[in-house]
């Protein structure tokens, strides 16, 4: 090897050493940190609106029962919309958290609010006149007493 080459290959090793410490540092600083936990909650969140609401749907001899998993949800935080033979459930989680270091000297303060919305399409229509909603225990349930005669059809005489 010629001194040129040596030379170079001695500024690499030692560029690549001080950039990982370099590097190291910077993650573990406060402000590099939040940017870290920002990015974090991205992700979190992200995978959070793909979430969708669970739903059963079952059927007795005289009644239908359609029931949505809503853990740790209130009844206040729901809406539930009904048209025709479709149903539609819209949640508004809201949270508030907040911390407080002497050590740091920081403060925040952070509000979160995820929504969620499920549609679901019945193969019958529903009365809503005749249609019960409970909910308990993070179970939302609609029974729906069976139709002698679908609403959306016609006799034809």
């Amino acid at each position: 090897m010629n001194n040129k080459e040596d030379r170079r290959k001695e500024h690499l090793s030692g560029w690549g050493e001080d950039f990982i410490r370099k590097l190291d540092a910077f993650l573990y600083e406060k402000p590099a940190r939040n940017i870290m936990e920002t990015i974090d909650q991205f992700f979190d969140n992200a995978k959070g609106g793909y979430e969708r609401i669970p739903v059963d749907i079952a059927e007795t001899d005289d009644e239908w029962i359609i029931s949505f998993d809503l853990p740790g949800i209130k009844k206040e935080q729901i809406k539930l919309a009904i048209l025709g033979n479709v149903i539609t459930i819209s949640v508004t989680h809201k949270e508030e958290t907040e911390q407080y270091d002497q050590t740091y000297h920081y403060y925040r303060k952070e509000r979160k609010a995820h929504n969620k919305e499920r549609t679901v399409t019945l193969p019958f229509t529903i009365d809503r006149d005749m249609a019960k909603a409970k909910f308990d225990n993070g179970l939302l349930q609609i029974k729906c007493p069976k139709n002698k005669q679908d609403k959306n059809f016609m006799s034809i005489e």
